[in-house]
């Protein structure tokens, strides 16, 4: 059944087929056929699983908005650019932790993806709301995976920078983003796509 999910996706949506050299353990996917999604297309998960998913995991999670206006929110900032939004709450899933932080961000801070962390209690960037948090997080990938400028004035504070570096615009899959978003960063997009595909097939 899982199969025919991922063969169904790779059929209806922009998907790039990566053959890994070995099996990713843990959490990762545990297969050497992996489907990479693209960072930029419509989203695949319904809103409604993404609730349901993150309260199944952490039925208290630690922020300042509802589960579903967080979730709305996601959706409303990726989908303007053109961003999977499911799959940014995904990432936003395993950079918090399940939203139950407990390492240098705190859950004030509105900060998602860590921006700006690089650990040894650096906290990283600050947002004032939850939805300029998620703006934020958004256009950081947007600026990895296309050279158009984000649609709304510029939050991520780390975006210039990102500008001027040799990824800019040139990262397109979740698992190009290994090494980059974070360092050492090994099968970071992995981890994503994982609790992606758990969203997907337990959501509901």
């Amino acid at each position: 059944m899982r199969v025919f999910a991922l063969v169904f996706i790779c059929m209806f949506f922009q998907v790039s087929v990566t053959f890994a050299g070995t099996d990713v353990k843990g959490d990762e996917l545990n297969s050497n056929i992996m489907f990479d999604l693209s960072i930029m297309g419509p989203p695949l998960a319904m809103k409604e699983q993404c609730v349901q998913y993150l309260l199944r995991n952490n039925p208290f999670p630690a922020i300042t908005v509802s589960p579903e206006e967080l979730v709305t929110i996601f959706y409303n900032e990726a989908i303007e650019e053109g961003i999977r939004p499911d799959i940014v709450f995904a990432q936003a899933l395993l950079e918090t932790g399940y939203f139950k932080f407990g390492g240098d961000v705190v859950p004030l801070q509105n900060n998602y993806c860590g921006l700006g962390t690089t650990g040894n209690g650096r906290a990283g960037a600050w947002f004032f709301s939850a939805q300029i948090g998620v703006r934020a997080q958004v256009q950081h990938l947007l600026g990895y995976a296309s050279t158009l400028p984000p649609k709304k004035e510029i939050v991520d504070p780390r975006y210039m920078l990102l500008k001027s570096s040799k990824n800019f615009g040139r990262v397109k899959t979740w698992t190009e983003l290994n090494g980059k978003w974070a360092v050492p960063g090994n099968n970071y997009g992995q981890k994503i796509l994982k609790i992606h595909e758990r969203i997907m097939l337990e959501g509901i």
